[in-house]
């Protein structure tokens, strides 16, 4: 009887087992609003989005140290990097200040920003060493510098967004705003997402983020990160990035007859 009970038992929690379903987690497990972690471009790295009807709404910066170590570019508006491979960005403090006892209280002054990439199947990596040093009284913005030794250009640059790509195993990414550079090549103005992982956030984390932009009342900025495309990957470099998920062929296997650089289905 003893034996009859417990297999009664177990087939009851195999039941139960079967019946569960597992739901994927949202921001909202995180926030009470899925959006307060995006925001427009402050005024001086951009004014012309504030400049419209917009709606003023707090902002939750990412924790201390979430930016440190290395991201691939995973999508971006800025036509001229949608022709480069493998596009990655390492950035980490040179110097900072310490104005108290707290890890809070810890802020970089001057922060390396070296981007790096390949150009088709040439395995050579192009490097662009540059430093980011805050804009005064601005949170996670600015003022993007490459020595004139190498290249001698400048932009306002402004994290516009962070969060985590629940549908790819909780993949850390921000979004990134740059206006348009100065130097001795001009970029125009973008912006981009990268990602601690190879590909980026899934198209259904895009489309969210996309989403939240709509609500901040900047039908401009709205439709500029519509305009975005994801950059050219073939796992060439994947080795570097700490997140590990499905290989990038892989990826590309599974999405067979689609382009890689394929824009936002959003509009």
């Amino acid at each position: 009887m003893i034996k009859l009970a417990a297999a009664h038992l177990a087939l009851a929690m195999a039941t139960r087992a079967v019946a569960l379903t597992v739901s994927v987690p949202s921001p909202r497990d995180l926030f009470d609003d899925p959006c307060a972690t995006f925001r427009l471009p402050p005024r001086p790295v951009n004014a012309t989005f504030l400049d419209q009807t917009t709606i003023e709404r707090p902002w939750i910066e990412p924790p201390f140290g979430f930016g440190y170590g290395k991201w691939a570019l995973a999508w971006t508006s800025i036509e001229e990097y949608w022709g480069w491979s493998n596009m990655q960005n390492e950035w980490y403090p040179l110097t900072s200040t310490v104005n108290g006892d707290q890890v809070s209280e810890i802020h970089a002054t001057v922060i390396a920003d070296v981007n790096s990439f390949q150009l088709g199947d040439n395995n050579t990596v192009i490097t662009t060493p540059g430093t980011d040093t805050p804009l005064p009284g601005q949170k996670y913005a600015w003022n993007y510098t490459i020595p004139a030794e190498i290249m001698a250009e400048t932009d306002n640059t402004a994290w516009v967004g962070w969060g985590f790509d629940f549908y790819e195993q909780g993949a850390p990414y921000f979004v990134s705003y740059d206006a348009s550079t100065v130097g001795v090549k001009n970029v125009s103005y973008g912006v981009s997402i990268y990602s601690r992982r190879e590909r980026g956030p899934s198209d259904k984390t895009v489309a969210e983020v996309a989403e939240c932009y709509n609500m901040l009342g900047s039908k401009v900025f709205a439709d500029l990160f519509r305009t975005m495309r994801r950059t050219p990957t073939d796992g060439r470099r994947s080795d570097n990035l700490s997140w590990r998920g499905p290989s990038t062929h892989k990826e590309n296997q599974i999405q067979k007859g689609r382009a890689l650089d394929h824009q936002l289905p959003l509009h």
